[in-house]
């Protein structure tokens, strides 16, 4: 009985082998074709009748997944709009100016000058942000001073009413650390369209003495739109899709709506939809959905996230059978053309075998020539459009830019080797020109024209530290002790028809900077800005250090640059800017800074014709 088992085994290990050399002599085509039926067939039918089990639970789940990656998305949305807004607050508290106006307004009596410039203050700032409707001042000595495009009165605000108690509010704001959310509430209507607006607020202090007590309260009125469409992904012109059936609403942590499709639902409780619970289990967020009139009321599924920065809670509601009718057609749709395309596979693979061989055979011919050295070897295939007629192009396109290569590497070497020879050639010239202003400044001196001798020493350190590595990296302080002798020299050729004020932090003396990178900026104010002023020009450098970058700030009064200038200037991808009258052009100045420093450099030119200009230059520390 053992023997007979054994022998039995050997005569199946004979068969597996002989199946096994079979497979290994047959063709490629026939391979193919055997691998295709036995690898895919077969598979596709079985993976075909299991996935249809297995698909509706699994597309929930992918539902799931995808409804909470919406709503982490829709909250860094919903911040980042927030944060856009709070960087106008905090601009706003952290304005000397500003901070100036409203202190002079609590300490006169007669206070409706300041009050009416803090009013064309807030103006712009109001103006300068889509979705802003207000901004408003409470002083500490309860003067109000605002700017409402609403109302567009200095008397009537659109949503400080009646019954509106500033001294409460006052408080609140004062002694909350932070800015302020102010839930969503009804403002005002223009003709048909209601607005509701939410708000953000921050205490005022005086910089100069933070000891005391606030100066003052700052609110922003924000139209509820605004967040509306940033949790919703709405286009500012178009309404939402309503054929998605897809919703996202915010309330707050006491149930209160802050942003609904409903607009005359903002504001109201949740509880209010379901004060009993007389739904079962279903929650307030669910009955709060019903009231959307697209909706199928009858299944709504709702999912919550609330938001760590602001306590806020964001909503997604989904109508769960709009949603899964589209999931069973799917899955129809999916047996039937699976079964069309295995269909069509069978038919497709004979008719794209029989060339299939005859093609790799080529590709590895000429493969194989383009090994042994021979660069100019090109595979010649039908342009079927297929992968292999792909794999040609791309092989020959290989080969082509490695010729290109090969080429291009001898004539830069070629180069490098003639821009060797010339940069020898060029170290004598600066030489000469040490040599001949020393001779000059030796001349000035002799015959006592002292203020001749002071320029030519300085124009000799000019030239001196411009052209030893002119794009080499250099301590701040070197670059700032070299634009002194630079300014020197033109306040002099100008005959000091300009005054220079600098303000350097000592601290950031010793970071690392490129050099020359802002002397374009300075060459710019003298030449352009200045022109035409023989008198009274004033140019202001203020050089700042940040947690992990430098502000160099370079202001003018002089006759400053067009709108539609500055707005290109601004503009960082525009790549070859020329200012007319400025003298700035990106590849010499701006492209400069994204060479060395990408995304983290940044520049922002604000300008008005007649009073002059202010360039600010982000730069990170090296």
């Amino acid at each position: 009985m053992l023997i007979s088992a054994g022998k039995k085994r050997f005569l199946i290990k004979i068969k597996e082998s002989k199946m096994g050399n079979s497979f290994k002599k047959m063709s490629f085509k026939s391979k193919l074709i055997f691998s295709f039926i036995f690898v895919s067939i077969i598979p596709m039918l079985l993976v075909q009748s299991i996935s249809y089990f297995n698909t509706t639970s699994a597309m929930k789940e992918n539902v799931n997944e995808l409804i909470t990656y919406n709503l982490a998305q829709t909250e860094k949305n919903l911040n980042t709009t927030l944060n856009s807004y709070m960087d106008i607050l905090y601009q706003i508290y952290t304005d000397d100016e500003i901070i100036e106006l409203v202190k002079k307004i609590n300490a006169e009596t007669d206070s409706a000058m300041e009050i009416s410039l803090l009013r064309d203050k807030l103006s712009k700032l109001t103006n300068s942000k889509e979705g802003i409707r207000s901004i408003a001042i409470l002083s500490a000595g309860g003067k109000t001073a605002f700017y409402d495009t609403l109302t567009a009165s200095s008397l009537d605000s659109s949503w400080m009413n009646k019954n509106f108690e500033k001294s409460e509010f006052y408080r609140d704001i004062t002694s909350s650390k932070g800015s302020v959310l102010i839930p969503t509430s009804y403002a005002s209507q223009l003709g048909d369209k209601k607005y509701y607006l939410f708000h953000i607020a921050n205490k005022m202090v005086d910089f100069n003495d933070i000891r005391k007590d606030a100066i003052g309260v700052i609110v922003i009125s924000i139209d509820e739109d605004i967040i509306y469409r940033a949790c919703n992904e709405v286009d500012a012109k178009k309404e939402a899709k309503k054929s998605v059936r897809s919703v996202n609403f915010i309330v707050d942590k006491k149930g209160y709506i802050i942003s609904f499709p409903d607009k005359d639902l903002i504001g109201a409780n949740i509880s209010l939809f379901d004060p009993a619970g007389t739904n079962g289990q279903e929650d307030g967020y669910t009955a709060a959905a019903r009231k959307i009139s697209y909706f199928d009321s009858s299944s709504i599924i709702t999912n919550s996230l609330t938001s760590e920065k602001n306590g806020w809670i964001i909503v997604n509601a989904v109508d769960q059978s709009f949603l899964f009718s589209k999931v069973y057609m799917t899955q129809r749709l999916t047996i039937t053309f699976g079964i069309l395309a295995l269909l069509f596979s069978i038919i497709i693979i004979f008719y794209v075998t029989r060339n299939f061989s005859g093609s790799i055979r080529k590709i590895l011919h000429a493969m194989k020539t383009a090994q042994e050295g021979e660069l100019s070897v090109r595979v010649e295939l039908d342009d079927d459009g297929d992968e292999m007629s792909a794999i040609a192009a791309r092989f020959n396109k290989m080969i082509y830019k490695i010729n290109k290569l090969v080429e291009e590497v001898r004539a830069a070497t070629f180069k490098q080797k003639e821009a060797e020879i010339r940069a020898l050639e060029a170290q004598i010239n600066p030489h000469f020109l040490y040599n001949t202003l020393d001779a000059i400044n030796w001349m000035a001196i002799e015959k006592d024209e002292h203020e001749i001798s002071n320029m030519l020493k300085s124009l000799a350190q000019i030239l001196r530290y411009s052209v030893n590595k002119s794009n080499s990296i250099v301590k701040l302080r070197e670059e700032i002790e070299w634009l002194k002798q630079y300014i020197y020299l033109q306040q002099t050729r100008f005959n000091y028809s300009f005054e220079c004020f600098m303000e350097v932090d000592e601290n950031v003396l010793d970071f690392n900077i490129h050099k020359l990178l802002f002397q374009p900026f300075i060459e710019n104010v003298i030449i352009h800005g200045f022109e035409g002023i023989n008198k009274g020009g004033v140019l202001d450098i203020g050089i700042k250090g940040r947690e992990n970058s430098i502000m160099i700030v370079i202001r003018d009064n002089g006759k400053g640059i067009d709108p539609e200038t500055v707005s290109k200037l601004n503009s960082p991808d525009d790549k070859e800017i020329t200012a007319k009258g400025s003298g700035l052009g990106a590849s010499n100045v701006f492209n400069r800074i994204k060479m060395y420093y990408g995304d983290s450099g940044s520049w922002q030119v604000e300008s008005e014709t007649g009073k002059g200009t202010t360039i600010t230059l982000k730069i990170p520390k090296l």
